[in-house]
């Protein structure tokens, strides 16, 4: 399950302040170890904190290093739910599983069109394919490369979509706006957040 954590803060704000040092490098440190996806500051005061697919024991763990929560400075509301739709490049896995990333890069004379063609394809294998998770087409701002950022469950069903003559056919046809495309399967190696 993801969760919502709401923090509300228990002590004046110069006691939330002196403490902020501290409860950042604890952010970061579980950030980087997959378990935090976002973190930041309500605008009507305290905090949210959202995390990554975790069982309950980590998620009360996690809540209790918090130097906050041990220093009695915050205090904490869970909302668990169950993350059914995520933005392609959200990974909510805080550890490693058989999930990859596609990056299929294409250089261009016209991104336009290849945006269209690619979209069509990709818009096919949202309809179709099992375990295709989302995808992100991005255009260089210099308007000669189109990227293809998108999320699979498993390699094995990445390589099925080259069985389906559908998309095939839908693939070729983005081929045909390039000049050329090269894509490759990535899993996370590590994660590193912002030191601020």
């Amino acid at each position: 399950m993801i969760h919502v954590l709401l923090l509300t803060y228990l002590k004046p704000r110069d006691i939330v302040s002196a403490h902020m040092a501290e409860h950042k490098a604890w952010l970061r440190d579980h950030a980087d170890r997959g378990r935090i996806l976002l973190a930041g500051p309500r605008a009507d005061g305290g905090a949210v904190v959202v995390t990554a697919d975790l069982d309950e024991a980590t998620v009360r763990e996690l809540i209790e290093t918090d130097p906050w929560h041990r220093l009695g400075i915050a205090s904490y509301e869970r909302i668990p739910f169950e993350a059914r739709t995520a933005s392609p490049g959200v990974i909510t896995a805080a550890e490693p599983d058989d999930s990859v990333v596609l990056i299929n890069v294409a250089t261009t004379e016209d991104a336009p069109a290849t945006v269209d063609a690619l979209a069509e394809a990709v818009r096919h294998v949202a309809a179709t394919a099992d375990g295709f998770r989302g995808s992100r087409l991005l255009s260089s701002v210099d308007g000669d490369a189109v990227v293809n950022f998108a999320a699979w469950a498993d390699e094995k069903r990445f390589r099925a979509i080259f069985d389906d003559p559908g998309f095939v056919r839908r693939y070729e046809h983005f081929a045909r706006t390039t000049t050329g495309a090269k894509y490759r399967l990535y899993r996370t190696s590590r994660v590193i957040t912002p030191d601020r």
